[in-house]
């Protein structure tokens, strides 16, 4: 009897080691033959919408007049009114994100809603403006300056330096 129970636990082990190394070589299979995709995110045309919202807007709406290579446009929205809001967002060559928000709601509620947990560290010159500087725990960078009503918010995941060139491209028509 004995022999019986050894017999029927090789037989379990045996098993369980040819199941595995199944597993395992289907696991590779998939791995080796998997489709990455493409970033999905699809570009839009920024610089129309730009142009039609200073068209309608109380205030100067800012846009770059073209994006370095490798960045794309990917959200663009505008609501008109006294207290509108301009916001563009991109993604850098290094899929690091980018966003322009113009509004008229006050400073501290614009950096409540559009940079919240970032803290003052400092000023910059950027484009002959003085900007403050804002940077969060999570590495996000952000640059905040008012221009009349209007707060301009320059904020994203992007290094600091890259955030301040953006700001720099940005104009007013």
């Amino acid at each position: 009897m004995a022999d019986n129970r050894n017999a029927s636990l090789g037989d379990m082990l045996r098993s369980i080691l040819v199941i595995g190394v199944l597993v395992l070589g289907l696991a590779a299979v998939g791995y080796w033959f998997q489709v990455k995709p493409d970033n999905t995110v699809e570009a839009v045309d920024y610089v129309t919408a730009a142009e039609e919202a200073r068209g309608d807007a109380a205030f100067d709406v800012l846009a770059p007049s073209s994006l370095p290579n490798g960045w794309k446009a990917t959200t663009v929205r505008y609501e008109s009114g006294d207290r509108g809001q301009w916001h563009l967002g991109v993604l850098t060559d290094q899929d690091e994100y980018i966003g322009l928000e113009q509004t008229g709601i006050g400073t501290q509620r614009a950096i409540q809603r559009f940079a919240p947990k970032t803290e003052a560290t400092g000023k910059a010159t950027v484009g002959g403006q003085s900007w403050q500087v804002r940077q969060s725990s999570r590495g996000e960078n952000t640059l905040v300056r008012e221009d009349g009503d209007t707060t301009i918010i320059v904020t994203g995941t992007a290094d600091l330096a890259t955030i301040k060139d953006y700001a720099e491209t940005l104009r007013a028509g």
